[in-house]
């Protein structure tokens, strides 16, 4: 039955889109060095704010180098584009298996330990739940770049950390809910009744159990953690490194939000690419996501 569900899903064109979608975005990911046409970082004030290829008939000399043209410092876009595709990924991919280790630990301990401990936890998730997710975001990102000494990766660093900070509660509160269904099973009082230890319960019993939702959590997330980086890179704290002493802001999609803020009127594509970048790859993962939380359910009828 399980068999006969996934080969259906090999005719679910919504699937093979999702997956092409996302393996499209990984592998250019993994290609940007070598087919990004410039240096993401390189400026040209010669050649500042070029409109894309196809907008003039007759194109400038050195226009040809630029397929979507430049922004304000002369940078090429297109390799800005591709640059932000990896950034993206990077702390998509660190920072939510990450926050999904945490907030499974915590919802296994809430869920299996005694009604003390696990009231202290959820008071205390309860309280990082009754924050708004950006705006907590906001703080620890600015506390750990201060506290850090700044180093090519320290910007990814403390994002990773922030999202983690953030992300990990509800997978938690799910997890725990999980586990205390899984308590009242025949199979764990069985396993309880005949002297098996808590640690074998959880790790034999009632963890092949969870690690569906832990795996549908962390692709529904991952988009969000992609969203979040625009926003912080739209109001200017994205992700930095240093460079010759200078702190410089690492090409991202919310960095080129944050440019093409005022390049609009003569290039709209350093806002409308990026867009549907996010777009694009958070609806693949939602997507992929909603098939696998359905395959999963109908396992579990």
């Amino acid at each position: 039955m399980k068999l006969l569900r996934w080969k259906r899903a090999l005719h679910n064109k919504t699937v093979w889109f999702s997956l092409i979608v996302i393996l499209t975005f990984i592998l250019i990911s993994i290609l940007t060095p070598f087919i990004a046409p410039h240096d993401p970082y390189e400026m040209s004030i010669g050649n500042s704010n070029l409109p894309p290829i196809w907008v003039q008939n007759k194109s400038p000399v050195g226009m040809q180098e630029f397929v979507l043209g430049t922004d304000q410092f002369g940078r090429d876009i297109l390799s800005r584009l591709l640059y932000g595709t990896r950034t993206a990924l990077f702390l998509a991919l660190t920072a939510v298996p990450i926050s999904a280790l945490i907030g499974m630990l915590v919802g296994l301990i809430t869920g299996y330990a005694d009604r003390q401990v696990d009231a202290v936890i959820m008071f205390f998730t309860d309280i990082v739940n009754s924050l708004p997710n950006i705006m907590f975001l906001v703080i620890l990102v600015l506390i750990f770049r201060g506290l850090l000494t700044p180093t090519w990766s320290h910007g990814l660093f403390t994002l990773v950390i922030g999202f983690a900070a953030v992300s990990w509660v509800s997978l938690a509160r799910l997890i725990r809910i999980s586990v205390l269904q899984l308590k009242s099973q025949l199979f764990v009082e069985a396993a309880v009744s005949i002297g098996v230890t808590p640690r074998r319960i959880i790790t034999h019993h009632i963890l092949p159990n969870i690690l569906h939702l832990t795996l549908v959590w962390i692709i529904n997330n991952i988009p969000v953690v992609i969203l979040l980086e625009a926003v912080l890179g739209y109001i200017g704290i994205g992700v930095t490194r240093t460079v010759d002493g200078g702190e410089f802001t690492v090409v991202s999609w919310g960095g080129m939000f944050f440019s093409g803020r005022s390049a609009l009127n003569h290039n709209p594509l350093m806002l409308i690419i990026p867009s549907l970048c996010i777009f694009l790859i958070s609806m693949s993962f939602l997507l992929m996501g909603d098939f696998l939380n359905g395959i999963t359910r109908q396992e579990q009828e």
